[in-house]
């Protein structure tokens, strides 16, 4: 399960980020669009990496 939520993570952390400076150079609604779409996609990875550490430290304690 972690390994699939790392991945998933990862994904979304990079393609967000990646979504989110494209946006940034692109004019007009369809870059504000992107720009705001990327940002939420990249803090949704961040959280779940978050969440995959937060357990995998919490487990190393057991």
């Amino acid at each position: 399960m972690n390994r699939k939520l790392t991945v998933i993570g990862s994904v979304l952390w990079i393609a967000g980020l990646a979504a989110a400076i494209i946006g940034l150079n692109l004019t007009g609604t369809i870059g504000t669009v992107l720009s705001v779409c990327g940002n939420i996609a990249f803090l949704g990875g961040l959280g779940i990496m978050g969440v995959v550490w937060f357990r995998k430290r919490r487990n190393q304690g057991k």
